[in-house]
């Protein structure tokens, strides 16, 4: 990462910050909903954390994209 964002480094240089994002989903429960709750839980999660818009958070039926808001932000790994 070359960027020199203070969000993402600390005096260690260690760069990288570790984002969660918690949800529930009930037995019988139609994806789309789900999709719309991570959506709205993500995006105040992520306000909320950061104090700023840091990821971009798009819903499409049951499918919920995260996409970075600058070309320096790279997802290495996500577990559901």
């Amino acid at each position: 990462m070359n960027s020199q964002d203070s969000f993402y480094a600390n005096d260690l240089v260690y760069k990288g910050k570790p984002l969660y994002v918690e949800f529930y989903a009930k037995k019988g429960e139609a994806g789309a909903d789900v999709a719309k709750r991570v959506k709205a839980i993500a995006d105040k999660y992520m306000l909320f954390t950061a104090g700023e818009k840091i990821l971009d958070v798009t819903v499409n039926g049951s499918e919920v994209t995260f996409t970075g808001v600058t070309g320096y932000q790279v997802i290495k790994k996500a577990a559901l």
